[in-house]
């Protein structure tokens, strides 16, 4: 017996080549009907017979396109209407808009197969893609996903593309960023004065080669935004880099051909190789070895960035040059957005690169590359960006629109509607006007395309954060607005991830959040759920002289530890000229506002221990102190930093700086001291957790906040909570850092508005 069914798919379902799929499990079921794209994702109708109807639907879930996520599928009875055949049917707009799209992916090997066959007609063809691969979060205009909604839309179709394209059995069958060198975009090499050098495909990549051989820096146009490059070899190249980006200390992320490459400059695990090679192509923090490459390229840091090829341009520069390894670092200045438009990269990049590539397709949607690192064979993020943006979150119901602003620093915003949250991509700093710029901007096509013009707004409690101004810069006057404090929102999203409504001890570790006391915490054990939260510890406090223009000298910060522990009598720091001057502020009060953060005592630690002076980019002195402690060995039994038993927990920052300053003054060594440091600080945070189990009865414990980055640090609080009998939840598909902060503040107002 025939039937008809309606059916809706919801997810990941346009842009991933799934037109097609039902097309072609329709056709195998015998099936009639249609199937297309509309704004709330993918709507067919089908007609069968019942068991052919039950197993087709049933193949929609288990055959799936690879690059598709499926949220939901409902079918519902309806009456016959007789369809002879079976259709891919035009996309149309209904009055939803919920549909989501896939992000940019990796080259697909079908793909990089025939980019490397000299028979084939995309032969060395930069912008070869078919269903399976290739951009689309970074050209995508609107929904539906069809080329007339993205930037490939000024480029016609061929013959030859036009009958892939129309071909059910083809590959490219309904892929959208189809082209050829026929009727598709065109690689250009310039000067770095704008000055049309080459067009040939062939040339720019043999001539680019030679560039970067002879020592040049080269600006090359990818999917998301430019990147620089240079030859990671050569010593003279890779300082003159750090010089024109002024970026005279943090490491730079490469690229080498392939695994194999891979695995003689770096230490590889599993979950390491798996990450390299899979379709996201992310950033991957790896062990270096020595030799490899410039020391200049990742100075006195034990691990590098390294990434291979996802681009079908990078792969052709790799297949004249397999031995080369080359810097590849977002095209920008240090703390600038990375640069997207072509018009931005001709006017910023005369001083920074010598040559210029790019394309003449516009990339709609900036995107620097994700950054991730694996501990105890477990991905954690860095950088959520290219590859993994906008997969949504899947969420409890909600019926308003909500616009979650995130924080200043590492920013990334979110939108959230109905039962899906979509957290934005790395965005960068917002201290900095080209990041406030692009944030707007990325704001608003959000809230276009997936319809969320908010009615409820969410921010920081910092009252200077560039973020708090725009919530009241956007607010309309009749939105709801919420202030979620910092760390409740890092606790928060770690709950988020994991579908987790119940309280946890949260541990959140961080350089700096403001508090609902107006000091500015960092060293938080809450006892937590969505909705609220009570401080139930946290590391005594000190002053931060000069307020948050300290971070960058973090001498002062050491100072201020020692002041708070010795008073004037300060036993280091007494050659710097404004030593006397600082303390003297402390005295008084004057700009110094209280902080508890262990970051900042991180960097106190560093200064004192003679590491860091001062810094040129965030986490500079803790990063350094981290590896000074990756060489110490302490056999002796950790120091467990004495707390009060009270109500609240207060851990001794000045027993800290007393115990430290024994081994100084007992002529330890430094990179041993570095180490008993941060024994003490793990040790205290378990025998704290273990306290407040004790007093709470809870036993699982979220752990966020930029210090989890230090993997001393997580491993061995992760370690001891485990042997300890704890749950350890921690942000798996969100960077512990402050681009969790927006995911965390949707979790907190959704609560609220119950």
């Amino acid at each position: 017996m025939k039937k008809h069914n309606d059916i809706r798919v919801k997810g990941i379902v346009q842009g991933v080549g799934f037109r097609p799929f039902i097309y072609q499990i329709a056709v195998l079921n015998s099936m009639a009907g249609y199937v297309r794209n509309d704004t709330e994702g993918v709507f067919i109708e089908a007609e069968g017979e019942e068991d052919a109807l039950l197993r087709f639907t049933k193949e929609i879930v288990s055959k799936a396109p690879p690059l598709s996520h499926i949220m939901d599928v409902s079918a519902t009875d309806g009456a016959m209407k007789d369809y002879k055949s079976f259709i891919i049917d035009k996309s149309v707009h209904t009055g939803e808009r919920i549909a989501f799209y896939a992000p940019d992916i990796a080259l697909c090997d079908d793909c990089l197969r025939e980019f490397n066959d000299p028979r084939d007609r995309r032969y060395h063809y930069p912008f070869i893609t078919c269903i399976n691969c290739g951009p689309r979060f970074s050209i995508i205009n609107d929904i539906p996903y069809d080329r007339v909604n993205t930037s490939m839309s000024v480029f016609p179709l061929c013959e030859s593309c036009l009958r892939e394209y129309n071909d059910p059995a083809d590959r490219r069958f309904h892929a959208q960023p189809v082209a050829c060198p026929v009727c598709g975009p065109a690689l250009s090499l310039h000067g770095a004065n704008g000055e049309l050098l080459e067009g040939k495909t062939e040339d720019i990549a043999e001539r680019t080669v030679k560039l970067l051989r002879e020592g040049n820096i080269i600006a090359i146009k990818g999917v998301g935004g430019y990147l620089l490059a240079a030859d990671a070899t050569n010593d003279g190249a890779v300082q003159e880099l750090r010089n024109r980006k002024r970026r005279p200390f943090k490491p730079f992320a490469i690229m080498a051909s392939g695994m194999e490459h891979v695995e003689r400059i770096a230490h590889v695990g599993p979950a390491e190789r798996s990450l390299l090679v899979s379709r996201e192509r992310p950033i991957v923090l790896l062990e270096k070895k020595e030799g490899a490459f410039s020391k200049f390229v990742a100075p006195g840091i034990a691990h590098i960035g390294i990434m291979l090829p996802y681009l079908p341009f990078q792969f052709h520069l790799f297949s004249l040059a397999p031995d080369m390894v080359l810097i590849m670092t977002s095209g920008n200045l240090s703390d600038e957005p990375i640069v997207y438009s072509d018009e931005t990269a001709f006017r910023r990049f005369k001083r920074i690169a010598d040559y210029i590539i790019t394309y003449n397709r516009q990339i709609v949607a900036q995107n620097d590359d994700s950054v991730l690192f694996v501990e105890k064979e477990t991905p954690l993020f860095i950088r959520r960006s290219r590859g993994y943006v906008p997969r949504p979150f899947l969420s409890t119901r909600t019926d308003s629109r909500i616009l979650a602003l995130g924080g200043d620093l590492k920013n990334s915003f979110a939108i959230a509607r109905r039962d899906f949250i979509i957290l934005s991509q790395y965005l960068g700093d917002m201290g900095d006007p080209l990041t406030q710029e692009a944030f707007r901007q990325t704001v608003d096509h959000y809230i276009r395309v997936f319809d969320a013009e908010p009615d409820v707004l969410v921010s920081d409690m910092h009252p200077g954060y560039m973020t708090t101004m725009y919530r009241d810069e956007m607010a309309r006057g009749h939105e709801k607005h919420f202030q979620v404090q910092h760390h409740h929102a890092h606790i928060a999203s770690v709950l988020e991830d994991h579908g987790i409504h119940d309280k946890v001890i949260g541990i959140a570790y961080d350089g700096t959040g403001y508090g609902t006391d107006g000091t500015l915490w960092g060293s938080e054990f809450l006892i937590a759920d969505r909705k609220e939260f009570i401080r139930a510890g946290h590391f005594s406090g000190f002053p931060l002289p000069g307020g948050e223009t300290a971070i960058r000298d973090v001498w002062k910060i050491g100072l201020s530890l020692l002041h708070k522990r010795y008073g004037m009598d300060v036993p280091l720091f007494t050659e710097e000229m404004d030593v006397l001057n600082v303390m003297e502020i402390m005295e008084k009060g004057i700009n110094s506002p209280e902080t508890c953060s262990l970051g900042r005592i991180f960097d106190g630690m560093s200064a004192i221990l003679g590491i860091s002076r001062s810094i040129s980019t965030e986490a500079e002195a803790a990063i350094l102190l981290e590896e000074a402690a990756r060489r110490g060995t302490w056999p002796g039994k950790p120091f467990l930093i004495p707390m009060s038993d009270d109500e609240k927990i207060v851990i001794s920052t000045m027993d800290l700086t007393d115990y430290v300053m024994g081994l100084i003054n007992s002529g330890e060594a430094v990179q041993d001291i570095a180490l008993a440091f941060h024994r003490s600080v793990v040790h205290t945070t378990i025998e704290a957790a273990m306290r407040l189990r004790g007093r709470y009865g809870i036993n699982s414990v979220a752990l966020s906040g930029g210090v989890f980055h230090n993997r001393i640090i997580l491993r061995h609080v992760w370690e001891g909570l485990i042997a300890a009998d704890f749950n350890v939840l921690l942000p798996v598909k969100i960077p512990p850092n402050d681009g969790c902060i927006a995911l965390g503040q949707v979790a907190v107002a959704k609560e609220l508005m119950r």
